[in-house]
């Protein structure tokens, strides 16, 4: 992340896991993200063990687990929800996203 004049600024791996499903969410196609609920907006416990991001550095790592609407193609979705999330959180943390990697159920 960038440095701040007098001080630092921190985000919880929990809203940075929100913000990954969200923007994940939003790509026509995507029926679920496992282990978030789009209707609250919540993770769901245990969310752990199918989203994940791991920041280091100003980098960051990412795996999620999606479920692709029958009526579109798994390959075209997992491409416009790596470019979603990468743009999501490239442009709302200045982290530079190394991987993007989806599994879809």
């Amino acid at each position: 992340m960038d440095n701040f004049t007098g001080g630092t600024c921190l985000v919880a791996n929990e809203v940075i896991d929100k913000m990954i499903a969200y923007a994940a969410t939003q790509v026509e196609g995507v029926a679920e993200v496992v282990g978030y609920d789009s209707n609250s907006g919540k993770l769901r416990h245990h969310y752990e063990k199918t989203l994940a991001s791991e920041e280091e550095n100003g980098h960051i790592w990412i795996a999620l687990m999606i479920v692709v609407d029958r009526d579109y193609s798994v390959i075209d979705v997992v491409k416009e929800v790596q470019k979603s999330v990468k743009e999501e959180v490239e442009s709302m943390l200045g982290l530079r996203c190394e991987s993007i990697d989806v599994a879809v159920l």
